[in-house]
């Protein structure tokens, strides 16, 4: 690898071999690295690939370092790498700045004494167990390496950032955005059935697996593929009560978001409700 800019002493642009241009981290990575120089590559711990907006990318890496102790940096890719390995999925250099950002701004609201909670708080802990705890554990690690207690509700809030981080959000409002309608349809299904779904039942996740997808298809407005006729007619005949629910929650989506899902898309979400109705009243 080939220096082209030092950022500071922990960060470097380099390119490799291949003439792909990379950002690179470490402790002292950068101490006398002059462009044209071979980096000593012993000294990375963590390497980031830049494909889209190359100048972007390095402006923000650059107001983050010159803004943020390099310490709040570390801490965030030690909570990044760990979240890759338990969601088996890759986040990129915008999740580091924006997740360094967020716990910087975070420990300075806990030594000024300023507590903030997500009104969707308790949703986010029901709908998205696994985030939370990645969260759970970004808090701990946060304690252990930078001494500061966060409140136990930042875990939600750094749960968001693993959420809108993926393949499937643009921005963490979005993903807020999802979370509030996933909750509302969610009391429609209970309130139309008069029983409570059991949150820790495989079914209950199932069910806001297929919903967050099913939104998500809404907003980037991929069709689903097409269903025939004789299914169609099948399903709406053996499962009544379940497409009453279903086209609650499709009248809900039409007038509150302004969001009218296919006939298809109908069908299929009266077979997952189906299954959840089967299974809660057995």
């Amino acid at each position: 690898m080939r220096i082209k800019q030092r950022l500071n002493n922990n960060v470097v642009l380099v390119e490799d071999d291949a003439n792909q241009p990379l950002i690179v981290m470490g402790k002292g990575v950068g101490y006398k690295a002059y462009p044209g120089n071979r980096l000593n590559e012993a000294l990375i711990d963590r390497t980031f690939v830049l494909k889209n907006e190359l100048k972007s990318e390095i402006d923000k890496v650059a107001a983050l370092i010159k803004e943020i102790p390099i310490d709040y940096i570390m801490v965030s890719d030690t909570i990044i790498k760990q979240a890759e390995k338990e969601l088996k999925t890759e986040f990129g250099l915008s999740m580091l700045v924006s997740l360094a950002d967020h716990i910087f701004s975070a420990v300075a609201r806990k030594k000024k004494g300023i507590a903030v909670v997500s009104p969707l708080h308790w949703d986010i802990k029901q709908l998205f167990p696994a985030e939370v705890k990645l969260g759970e554990q970004a808090v701990a690690t946060i304690h252990n390496t930078l001494n500061v207690e966060l409140d136990d509700t930042e875990a939600t809030a750094i749960a968001m950032h693993f959420l809108s981080s993926g393949n499937n959000y643009e921005s963490i409002q979005q993903a807020m955005n999802v979370t509030k309608i996933i909750s509302d349809i969610i009391l429609i299904i209970q309130y139309h059935f008069q029983f409570e779904i059991d949150q820790n039942s495989i079914s209950f996740s199932r069910l806001v697996s297929h919903l967050q997808y099913f939104l998500i298809r809404q907003v980037k407005e991929i069709k689903m593929m097409d269903m025939s006729d004789e299914m169609i007619r099948v399903v709406i005949q053996q499962y009544q009560s379940s497409f009453q629910c279903a086209e609650k929650v499709i009248n809900y989506l039409d007038k509150s978001h302004q969001v009218k899902p296919s006939l298809e898309e109908e069908v299929y979400l009266t077979m997952h409700i189906e299954r959840v109705r089967q299974l809660e009243t057995k």
